[in-house]
């Protein structure tokens, strides 16, 4: 009788250990999903641009202030 007594009370822990552990697990899946919605909204999300296309941006943008400043009246 003991021994049964102490057996369920070990299959009651294992059960307690196992939706703790499942618990935790979804706990952990909702943490990550909502990471990762962040990381789409925040600044700097999108995929860093290689050297040629940071130059060719860099160059539009120079040769738009350029064609602003030849506009002006002198």
């Amino acid at each position: 009788m003991a021994m049964t007594r102490l057996t369920d009370i070990a299959g009651l822990m294992g059960e307690a250990v196992e939706a703790a552990a499942a618990g935790q697990a979804m706990g952990l899946a909702v943490l990550r999903a909502e990471m990762e919605a962040l990381s789409k909204v925040m600044p700097g999300a999108e995929p860093a641009e290689d050297a040629a296309q940071a130059e060719a941006r860099h160059a539009a943008e120079e040769a738009e202030i350029e064609a602003g400043f030849d506009n002006m009246p002198v």
